[in-house]
């Protein structure tokens, strides 16, 4: 019952509310997140930005479970987002490892390979706001459709349709340099 009123105080958008709310379970929540990431600093962030993302929503969001349960679901989901975004970044780093080791690395290679990465972040860059969020949430952290719908409230299909979406402006985008690219290769070959 207590959590009823204190979460009502809060979605009306009471200040004093979500500081009880926070100073209630912050700490321990951080502990739980410590348990998922073994960085007391990365766990704090995460439970962080779980509260901030509730404050953000708040208006919106119907919690049908007690507001501590409901906490620590969201700092749980949160610390699998992070430990999936970083799997992905470990294994990114692996694979740069290993090309490097089983080649000859070339600077000029690496260059163009730089500026490449370059010219898709501008790209990323000049997508509308709302394709480059799912995008990035895709291609960067390796999140699946269903996850990236679920996180902003979004259906699968609109999830699918802005990724496509994007992959074709992106493709126009950087047709030109790639065409570049291609051309310029075949005559140094």
């Amino acid at each position: 019952m207590i959590d009823q009123v204190l979460w009502q105080k809060i979605k009306k958008g009471e200040d004093k509310a979500f500081e009880i709310l926070f100073r209630e379970h912050f700490k321990a929540l951080s502990i739980y997140a410590l348990r998922y990431t073994q960085d007391i600093d990365v766990a704090q962030d995460l439970t962080q930005e779980v509260y901030l993302k509730l404050f953000e929503q708040r208006e919106n969001l119907e919690i049908h479970t007690s507001l501590k349960s409901f906490l620590y679901t969201s700092v749980r989901h949160r610390c699998m987002d992070y430990l999936r975004a970083q799997k992905v970044r470990s294994e990114h780093s692996e694979k740069v490892l290993r090309e490097e080791k089983n080649r000859d690395v070339d600077d000029s290679d690496w260059i163009a390979q730089s500026e490449l990465q370059e010219k898709i972040y501008e790209a990323v860059h000049q997508l509308p706001e709302k394709s480059r969020n799912i995008f990035r949430l895709s291609r960067f952290e390796g999140k699946k459709n269903q996850e990236i719908a679920d996180e902003l409230g979004i259906s699968k299909r609109t999830v699918e349709t802005q990724i496509s979406n994007a992959l074709k402006r992106l493709k126009r985008i950087l047709s030109d340099y790639l065409t570049t690219i291609v051309v310029l290769a075949s005559l140094f070959s």
